[in-house]
């Protein structure tokens, strides 16, 4: 009978595979709580630190891929009679969820943490949407078979930020914390300071402007090329390459900035390239992270004149109160109108962006606290080059990783579904307290654990609570201590990382 026949009937009609028989041996499995972790001290213990997924959407094969593959290691040091711990839980911390939160309410965090009513509300908030979108992804993890155990305590748990808390504490103890006012990348949307992880570039169409300068002592006009005209008013330097024989004779000389007619020094500087633009520059603060590395190195005053909302600084003059974007395409207006506009190439460059909201960032000074790792690079390549790595490739993207480290750690940020920073500033005296480890704080939140300063004396009322929170990176990066018993199990936690070499497993792809 052919087989577009409506009266065909395949021979073999049972299906090879039913998914009850999926769902009846999950059932037995939780039933028999088949995979939870039992120590047994007599059998070698190893730790899988198994990199917890954001509940940010559903997983797609990928990920579920990388899951399996983890599984296959956990069920090989099973089946060899290991202690096998290999946890399963929810990274809950950062961006992502409130960046959700607020586009789905229609609300706007900082607005709404103005108090600790709202903040609160808008933590739950993102509690809820975090809830759901884990239950779903429980569920797809269960459907998958893994033998992980599932801890209901994620990232954002007591539990688990009691511990990020701590290793802050003694971090700052050992003097490897520090608060300073310096420059850092700034998402103007989301308003907090970003990591170098946090940055992705995007290539989009720009124009590169040619805009007319002269030279104070001999009226000289020089014309510089440049992608950011809305910064010419935050220029604090002129530079060019001490190789390029054009310009050797305004050494010394000084540069008068169009529209704002303030003077800048005219410097050398050998990372110019003399092949972009005209290879003459502005020295803005900031366009850019190769601007911030010359005002470094010449010692020069930085004049930012960009706010934290992204708006332009009264500084900016006649641009004040726009938007960086707004006040681009005025100031080209004017500088055309005044005849200083040579002309605009078309190009395209790669423009840095927020990860989460994809708003292009900016560097200004913020006041941070920074962890210390700028001073530990050379001690880092060491202990790579003594590592067994295989495939030997990966040497160097370990090593490529720790030489573009370009700043100390930046760890605060001025969000809210995060760990908090456990620190009180005395109001007095301006002494900065940490509590002793052991348990979990919301400074902005509760009391200070002191009734007074230990520094000054002064009453508990002067102790005023840290309001920001944790880099959500910070969180992460003690997984291996939560899933290795760290102030919980100190017997299993110490086996672990008894000898040279700790018996923790991190498989990890490519991020």
């Amino acid at each position: 009978m052919s087989a577009n026949s409506g009266n065909f009937r395949p021979t073999i009609s049972e299906k090879r595979w039913d998914k009850r028989i999926e769902e009846e041996l999950i059932r037995v499995w939780e039933e028999e709580d088949l995979y939870k972790f039992t120590y047994d001290p007599r059998k070698p213990i190893i730790v899988i630190d198994t990199p917890p997924p954001y509940p940010s959407g559903k997983w797609h094969v990928g990920g579920a891929a990388h899951y399996v593959q983890i599984d296959m290691v956990a069920r090989y040091f099973r089946m060899k009679g290991w202690n096998v711990r290999v946890p399963w839980y929810a990274d809950r911390n950062g961006l992502p969820v409130e960046v959700a939160v607020e586009k789905k309410y229609k609300v706007n965090a900082h607005e709404l943490a103005k108090t600790r009513e709202g903040r609160l509300r808008f933590l739950e908030l993102c509690k809820r949407e975090l809830d759901a979108i884990e239950a779903e992804l429980v569920k797809i993890w269960k459907r998958l078979g893994c033998s992980f155990e599932y801890w209901k305590d994620g990232t954002d748990s007591p539990t688990y930020r009691r511990i990020t808390q701590s290793t802050f504490i003694e971090l700052w103890k050992r003097g490897l914390i520090y608060e300073a006012e310096r420059p850092v990348n700034w998402c103007p949307r989301c308003r907090t300071t970003l990591s170098e992880a946090e940055i992705e570039y995007k290539e989009e169409k720009g124009y590169l402007y040619y805009v007319k300068w002269k030279v104070k002592e001999t009226g000289e006009e020089i014309v510089i090329a440049t992608t950011r005209p809305e910064l010419i008013g935050a220029t604090v330097a002129v530079a060019y390459n001490p190789e390029d024989s054009r310009y050797k004779h305004l050494k010394g000389k000084h540069a008068i900035v169009p529209l704002y007619e303030y003077e800048v020094p005219i410097i050398e500087h050998s990372s110019i390239d003399p092949s972009f633009g005209t290879g003459i520059m502005m020295v803005s603060t900031y366009g850019d992270w190769h601007d911030e590395m010359i005002v470094k190195e010449a010692g020069l005053k930085p004049r930012v004149i960009i706010e934290p909302n992204g708006k332009m600084s009264g500084l900016a003059g006649f641009l004040a109160g726009l938007s960086v974007r707004k006040a681009r395409e005025k100031i080209v207006e004017v500088l055309e109108e005044k005849g200083l506009l040579v002309k605009r190439e078309e190009i395209q460059h790669n423009v840095p962006v927020c990860w989460r909201c994809k708003t292009p960032i900016e560097i200004i000074h913020v006041k941070e606290y920074f962890l210390k790792q700028m001073e530990f690079k050379e001690e880092l390549k060491k202990i790579v080059h003594r590592m067994q790595i295989k495939p030997e490739k990966h040497r160097q993207k370990l090593l490529d990783w720790i030489e573009s480290i370009k700043m100390d750690w930046p760890i605060s940020r001025t969000r809210y579904y995060g760990t908090e920073i456990p620190l009180w500033t005395c109001k007095k005296c301006g002494a900065k307290l940490v509590p002793e480890p052991g348990r979990y704080y919301r400074p902005w939140l509760e009391e200070p654990p002191w009734s007074k300063c230990p520094n000054c004396g002064a009453p508990r009322e002067h102790l005023e609570g840290e309001k920001r929170v944790f880099d959500t990176w910070f969180d992460s990066s003690i997984s291996v201590l939560y899933a290795s018993g760290y102030m919980r199990e100190q017997d299993i936690f110490e086996r672990v990382f008894s000898g040279e070499i700790p018996w923790t497993l991190r498989p990890q792809g490519v991020d």
